[in-house]
């Protein structure tokens, strides 16, 4: 699973840290899971233990990893990860539009990627997401839940477009907008029309229609924007989305 560093600057542990999300992100590891500590992190990507250290402390910040002295490190459970991604941003009006803007470029070149290497296990995955999320709206999940299924709805179609550069630019944007995201599981109704909406675009990619998925996550995307919006509105939220 792991792969080895070869740089020596400043930066590396970051890059440990990106590199690390990124296994999380694509399911490598699991909520709750014991990953392995400084010392054997450190032989298996080959580099120094203090810089992994660096890069827990940076990971456990974020929510991602949880640092149990004298047991070990952890995977975060999926909700804490949802809830600590973004403590410390500030999601203005103006950053919502522009971030969903780029999404819109993305995602959608995302989709068209997918279907020209089309597999039946991303098939499976993408049905399997949207079974789970039936599921969790027949049985009312938190809101917490509901917004974890719809970021891994999201990041799954990019991890399919095999490019991991997009994959790495999506999971940041996806952290600057959990905490928007997990309001806007809370519109009425919201859950349950970006399920629909989710379906419809699953159904042009199998059929690989790319000019309709692409229509279709486009048209996703800025229905999700619009209730942020009206959302915001309504609540008389001028300034700020958290």
């Amino acid at each position: 699973m792991f792969d080895t560093f070869k740089v020596d600057r400043k930066s590396i542990s970051d890059e440990v840290v990106q590199y690390i999300k990124d296994l999380i992100h694509q399911d490598k590891f699991s909520p709750g899971e014991k990953i392995p500590g400084e010392r054997e992190m450190a032989k298996k990507i080959n580099v120094s233990r203090n810089t992994v250290r660096e890069a827990y402390k940076i990971l456990g910040a974020q929510g991602y990893l949880t640092i149990k002295h004298g047991q070990g490190v952890f995977i975060s459970d999926e909700e804490s990860q949802i809830r600590n991604l973004t403590s410390s941003f500030f999601i203005k009006k103006d950053d919502v539009l522009e971030l969903f803007a780029i999404r819109k470029v993305l995602e959608s070149q995302a989709v068209i990627w997918a279907m020209e290497n089309p597999r039946l296990d991303h098939h499976r995955e993408l049905k399997n997401i949207l079974e789970d999320n039936k599921t969790a709206l027949k049985n009312k999940a938190s809101y917490e839940e509901l917004a974890l299924l719809d970021q891994k709805f999201h990041l799954a179609l990019c991890r399919m477009s095999g490019n991991t550069i997009l994959i790495r630019i999506m999971i940041n944007l996806i952290d600057l907008l959990s905490e928007v995201r997990t309001q806007t599981i809370q519109i009425p109704g919201r859950s349950e029309q970006s399920l629909k909406e989710h379906i419809l675009i699953v159904e042009a990619m199998i059929t690989r229609d790319k000019k309709r998925a692409k229509q279709l996550i486009l048209e996703h995307l800025s229905s999700v924007e619009e209730s942020i919006i009206k959302y915001q509105v309504k609540d008389g939220k001028d300034n700020a989305l958290v």
